[in-house]
């Protein structure tokens, strides 16, 4: 290839990455690979699960194709997902590329596959043709560069699956929390409401087992003392605790208080 057609091949590449985005970016590189090694069919896809695969962009014969999901089984892809072909020896310095793709390269077939940060396989480009394939080394570091790209991109794209996800599972139970405040409310304005089976039933106004029975019997003494035992009236303890004076007297004979004989 002349340096004319080199500089085809990247202007042609700018183009597709400058007029295209998110998902779009899969199908554009489908067909910007096809054209520029003369394959007869491109597959862009990722890793669905261990079994299978889906596209993310498809050329076929220079036109491009609706997606699908296919199994890996038996398949070229399978090679790139499962053994990944072009891992380094022990031992051996890592090649530039190493972080980016294996490759498979066959006469009719070129694989690449594409790994997340963390090593793993996400993602696999495959182009097949009818006669063979020859790829120069210009076309060699153009495809590096596309599987950066299209790396790049599909970690993107699976982070906002993920993040979608997590949204809908977090709105989800916030529903179900709703629904569960509603018909509490509800019980409880009906007079239905029962608080849970604790073992014990567990008294929160007023019973030693709360913490409470000290404080509370404490706090009416001092204001029966301070309102010299008067519980009735404007100046009666009942109105200072801010209860009614039967509630008071029930209050008080739960808690034990009683007016001594001598007490003034």
């Amino acid at each position: 290839m002349g340096e004319a057609g080199s500089n085809n091949d990247l202007r042609g590449l700018a183009v597709r990455v400058t007029t295209t985005q998110g998902a779009g970016l899969f199908p554009a590189m489908a067909q910007y690979l096809a054209a520029m090694l003369h394959a007869d069919e491109v597959l862009i896809g990722e890793v669905a699960d261990e079994l299978h695969a889906r596209t993310l962009g498809v050329s076929q014969r220079g036109a491009a194709q609706p997606n699908y999901t296919f199994p890996l089984a038996g398949t070229p892809c399978e090679a790139l997902v499962r053994e990944d072909p072009q891992r380094e020896e022990p031992g051996a310095e890592p090649g530039p590329e190493a972080d980016a793709a294996a490759v498979v390269a066959e006469s009719g077939y070129f694989g690449l596959a594409l790994h997340a940060s963390d090593g793993r396989v996400i993602g696999f480009v495959c182009a097949r043709s009818d006669s063979t394939l020859a790829i120069t080394e210009h076309q060699h570091c153009i495809i590096e560069i596309v599987a950066v790209l299209l790396t790049t991109e599909l970690q993107l794209l699976r982070a906002e699956r993920d993040r979608a996800m997590l949204d809908t599972q977090v709105q989800r139970l916030k529903s179900q929390l709703d629904s569960i405040e509603r018909d509490e409310v509800a019980a409880a304005a009906s007079g239905r409401h029962q608080a849970p089976a604790l073992g014990s039933a567990i008294d929160l106004d007023d019973t030693v087992a709360t913490g409470l029975h000290h404080v509370q019997r404490e706090h009416i003494l001092r204001v029966l003392n301070a309102t010299r035992w008067v519980i009735e009236g404007n100046s009666g303890a009942a109105l200072k605790l801010g209860m009614k004076p039967a509630t008071l007297r029930h209050r008080m004979k739960k808690l034990g208080i009683a007016r001594l004989r001598h007490q003034p």
